[in-house]
């Protein structure tokens, strides 16, 4: 196969967008000084997955690559609180020195790790698991905790396993806090939608409290009232099972514990959940008549209710809905599929016969509970802001900007500033890098061979090894680099250590295999601190340029040693089936189909006792008590009459990958947006500024109308409010930066998960 750099033709450049978690297949043609412009953008038609198709988004991507927020020298802080510029030899040691002297002092359970890649750049963070070794790290977290380990609890605990819900293959499909229009979240979004509204053997439905753009394609919109959807949702499960439709005899044969769940929903009253929910107990019961009754039914839930009221409890009706319904291995329903590594990982222990927890790491000092390896973001600065021993003393921060998507921004600051010792690696001086004591310049995700261990598709799963495009800018480094340096200045390895597994390198991935696995039988530290022996062995004997891939390499071998039927289908069989497909990525200019997984492997692989899906987890089962209440956790009051949306997606959004507010097109496309007529009752007029207060801050920006909303609601976009310094050295106003007005304490009582969808807020003319 030819080689990425040897494609005839050279004037488009394939790769991906990174401005959402699909990373649709896109081609870039390059031009200006020095072609490092991105003058246009398309789809790849020979993607699997995305065939060409790209949102508006992608077409902004030069705003990423050549923003005038790059930085191109290591940072570090002055006393006075400014930065100084200083060359790599000495930012790497006096890095070294001060993560290695907290180590000595206080152990290495004191330095937290944050991030390890956006929306497109994971290959790095793979690197980091090496230098978290050398340092004794425990401790985790990324932006997935902000929003879907609630999801991993549920799905841990139920199936055993990552799934993927067919909604582009079920008969009738269903969005929860979700509205794929504007933020995509799936394949190939607005055409799945076009075609499921023509489709009269299909129904869409979509429970959402404003009448979205995915809302207009839907058979049923059930308009839900801002953070209630646990009630409608709990309404439908209880017409279904009061109705005696569930499929009781599959039940018998695949699945534990659901007797506890009809016994608890026959008791809901059905009515009074809807109305109490907004919606009319008519429109509940033919929902669930539909979803019962349906040959297939696939949901799909985002953050919409992940960070919402009830979060937890909702993405556990989420699946109960699905999976006492029958909706599980067959297909249009769910399957189980695999990833070369897993993003989010899967994570069950030992229950009681009850169906509660019986034990969970949790973090040292405020005892949250880590979840898929990661520990609570929100609780952040609560582990950080005390005096206890115990206390972290360090942070590096890695792709990620916590100070900017954590709740309370100003808490995250002093939280930051109470370390002793904090690291920011990032492409821009973000407004995290901005508090920490170094700053590191990576390179672009378009500069450096890079992928992202996202994709999720069922039963074919891909995966994107991508070349870089452009050449790096100066004086940048990519991420793996960064690390081995780190660790080479903490002497992990002694000289020569290395030099047999780099002399079997340069005789072929053969030999290198052979005697990597002779040197890890005899040497535990090769195992331990593996990603960086691959770089710094195999990583030199790959072609110029592309020493970072090998870790993907060492990824291919452990892929299809676990998954050799799904690899093998896909092509990738025998002695030399990781060397094969790890070569396949590297040749191919687009998305490779690595694995090829089966319906029946989906019962095959679920881990609980005789391969059956667990419906009962008794602390969400209980959670139902506090639902026939009929009280919300979170509500509004006279004082804080709205509830704000802070942080929705809209055309020109994209979490904080673009930078520059010149990007984004269109009227108000930074605007607060209320329902006219709750403007008209506060007196509030469109186009003039407004002042937006919460308990813990306040924000003026403009007001625009929405009849899409509902009423008590008002929303500001996500992926606004960063420092933007322009090319006339002026701050531009880029909108509200909404993690000035959230609170850290206002979360999910399970998982910890912040409730940036419901924030009790107030509007006033200025």
């Amino acid at each position: 196969m030819m080689a990425k750099s040897e494609q005839a033709n050279e004037e488009w450049h394939s790769t991906a967008c990174n401005l959402c978690f699909v990373n649709c297949g896109i081609q870039l043609k390059l031009g200006g000084d020095n072609e490092r412009q991105i003058l246009k953008v398309r789809g790849d038609k020979d993607h699997p997955t995305s065939q060409g198709y790209i949102c508006n988004k992608a077409s902004r991507l030069d705003y990423y690559q050549n923003s005038q927020a790059r930085i191109s020298s290591p940072m570090r802080r002055t006393a006075d609180g400014r930065y100084e510029a200083v060359d790599w030899d000495t930012a790497i040691g006096e890095i070294a020195g001060k993560l290695q002297a907290i180590r000595d002092e206080h152990g290495g359970d004191k330095i937290l790790y944050y991030g390890g890649g956006g929306q497109g750049n994971h290959l790095g963070g793979a690197y980091a698991t090496s230098l978290r070794k050398a340092l004794g790290i425990r401790y985790k977290s990324s932006a997935i905790s902000q929003e879907k380990t609630g999801l991993s609890w549920v799905f841990s605990r139920m199936i055993g396993g990552l799934v993927h819900p067919e909604v582009h293959h079920a008969k009738v499909a269903m969005f929860v806090g979700k509205n794929p229009f504007m933020s995509n979240g799936l394949d190939r979004a607005r055409l799945f939608l076009k075609e499921i509204k023509k489709d009269p053997e299909r129904t869409l439905i979509v429970i959402d409290p404003r009448r979205s753009e995915t809302a207009d394609h839907a058979d049923i919109h059930l308009a839900v009232r801002p953070g209630r959807d646990a009630w409608c949702l709990g309404a439908i499960l209880a017409h279904i099972v009061q109705s005696d439709l569930l499929p009781m005899d599959w039940l018998a044969e695949h699945a534990s514990g659901y007797e506890k769940v009809i016994e608890r929903f026959k008791a809901i009253d059905v009515d009074r959940y809807a109305e109490f929910a907004g919606i009319s107990p008519s429109q509940v019961r033919d929902t669930a008549e539909i979803i019962a009754k349906a040959e297939s039914f696939a949901l799909e839930e985002d953050i919409g209710v992940q960070m919402a009221p009830h979060s937890t409890l909702v993405t556990y009706l989420n699946f109960l809905l699905m999976l006492m319904n029958g909706n599980y291995g067959k297909p249009g329903t769910m399957g189980m599929f695999t990833q070369l590594a897993e993003m989010i990982a899967v994570d069950y222990g030992p229950v009681d016969e009850n169906g509660y927890e019986t034990e969970r790491r949790t973090l040292p000092v405020t005892g949250a509970p880590i979840v898929s390896g990661l520990f609570p973001a929100n609780y952040l600065t609560e582990e950080i802001l005390n005096e206890d021993p115990r206390r972290p003393r360090a942070l590096i921060v890695e792709s990620s900007n916590p100070v900017h998507s954590l709740s309370d921004a100003k808490r995250m600051r002093k939280a930051l500033r109470h370390l002793d010792f904090s690291l920011a690696i990032d492409v821009v001086m973000s407004e995290t890098a901005l508090e920490c004591d170094y700053v590191l310049p990576a390179s672009s995700q378009y500069e450096k061979w890079e992928a992202t261990f996202f994709p999720r598709n069922f039963p074919a799963n891909i995966f994107y090894l991508r070349e870089p495009v452009l050449k790096p800018m100066p004086n940048t480094l990519g991420e793996p680099e960064m690390h081995a340096r780190l660790l080479e200045a903490l002497a992990v390895f002694e000289d020569g250590e290395l030099d047999s597994l780099k002399a079997a390198a340069q005789t072929g991935l053969a030999a290198y295999q052979g005697e990597l696995f002779t040197q890890m039988g005899s040497n535990r530290k090769i195992a331990s601190y593996l990603p960086y022996v691959l770089y710094r062995t195999l990583g030199p004997a790959l072609p110029a340029g592309q020493e970072a891939t090998a870790a993907i390499w060492g990824l291919c071998q452990m892929y299809v040693l676990k998954h050799s039927a799904e690899a093998a289908r896909a092509g990738f069989s025998g002695p030399t089936a990781g060397s094969d497909l790890f070569q396949a990525l590297v040749d191919s200019p687009t998305a490779v189909e690595i694995g090829v997984s089966t319906y029946e492997e989906s019962w095959a692989r679920i881990p609980h006792p005789d391969n059956k899906l667990q419906m009962l987890m008794g602390e969400l089962l209980d959670e139902v008590d506090v639902l026939d209440k009929l009280e919300p956790l979170h509500k509004t009051s006279d004082e804080y009459p709205f509830a704000l949306v802070a942080g929705v997606r809209r055309a020109y959004t994209a979490n904080c990958n673009i930078r520059d507010p010149q990007w984004a097109k269109g009227r108000a496309v930074t605007a607060l947006t209320m329902h006219p007529e709750d403007a008209q009752r506060f007196g509030l007029e469109e186009g003039k500024r407004v002042l937006l207060e919460t308990e813990t801050g306040q924000a003026e920006v403009e007001l625009a109308y929405d009849e899409r909303m509902h009423l008590g609601t008002i929303s500001v976009p996500n992926g606004q409010g960063m420092r933007f310094v322009n090319e006339n050295n002026e701050l531009e106003d880029t909108g509200v930066y909404v993690n000035e007005l959230t609170s850290v304490f206002h979360r999910d009582r399970f998982i910890g998960t912040p409730l940036h969808k419901f924030v009790p807020a107030r509007v006033s003319a200025c």
